[in-house]
């Protein structure tokens, strides 16, 4: 069974909810159930491709449940993906638990790594911890920034790899498994991932980097809808779950 099946099989398992409330804002989204459950999912950065509405997304969006939301984690569209990636957080939530994200920088220290995607909060950090980037997104322009196209060559040149949520929608993930799984270790990095530590190790995936709520979850809601960025959220805090121990691997 592919990669995307085991999510829509493991989000049937789950007690269904109606949607109460739908938010996308311009670096994340988020789905509230009637239940109570609630989940931050990813938005594709609209700098790649235009985000339009249509009305049969919206609608759909808006009178579905949870689950219906989830099944949609395949979709191309960025509307219908944003909402996914919320509804499978909502769904398959990660345990509080978790290390803190300065926790992982000596693991790669002096190593290669391979970035899929520049995230402006984050990449002066990697950097800080020592690790040397290749990081591949079309729209940077600097010395250690290459075009996307070249990331299967890099990933085969790298120690480690580190991804961000575009991999999965842009099928990143699934074509260089492969190389992936001879790393010393791969980074996927939320928001809106699920909790299936049985099947993203499969995939290479030794680590999965996720917020996690500390504060008001209205106010990161509210910060989420005013276009914020989930880094600089003061109620949220990233944390690393082991997807798989292999060789000893610690963060």
């Amino acid at each position: 069974m592919g990669f995307f099946e085991n999510v829509v099989e493991a989000v049937r398992r789950v007690s269904d909810s109606e949607v109460e409330r739908v938010t996308l804002g311009w670096h994340a989204s988020s789905v509230v159930a009637f239940d109570g459950r609630w989940g931050i999912g990813f938005v594709p950065s609209s700098l790649k491709e235009p985000h339009t509405a249509r009305a049969p997304h919206t609608n759909m969006l808006l009178d579905g449940t949870l689950r219906r939301l989830a099944e949609l984690f395949v979709s191309p569209f960025p509307q219908e993906f944003a909402a996914a990636t919320a509804a499978c957080a909502a769904l398959l939530p990660f345990p509080d638990a978790g290390f803190r994200m300065d926790s992982i920088m000596p693991c790669a220290r002096g190593d290669r790594v391979a970035v899929l995607g520049y995230e402006h909060e984050l990449v002066p950090l990697m950097r800080d911890w020592g690790w040397k980037l290749a990081i591949f997104d079309d729209l940077r322009r600097a010395p250690d920034c290459f075009p996307q196209k070249d990331f299967a060559d890099g990933v085969r040149d790298a120690d480690w790899v580190w991804l961000t949520p575009e991999a999965i929608r842009d099928r990143w993930l699934i074509s260089t498994a492969e190389a992936l799984r001879e790393k010393k270790g791969c980074f996927l990095q939320g928001p809106g991932l699920p909790c299936l530590t049985e099947t993203f190790p499969s995939l290479g995936v030794t680590h999965l980097v996720v917020p996690a709520a500390t504060g008001d979850e209205e106010r990161i809601r509210a910060h989420i809808a005013a276009g914020g960025t989930l880094w600089l959220c003061p109620e949220l805090e990233w944390r690393i779950h082991f997807a798989q121990t292999r060789g000893g691997i610690s963060p």
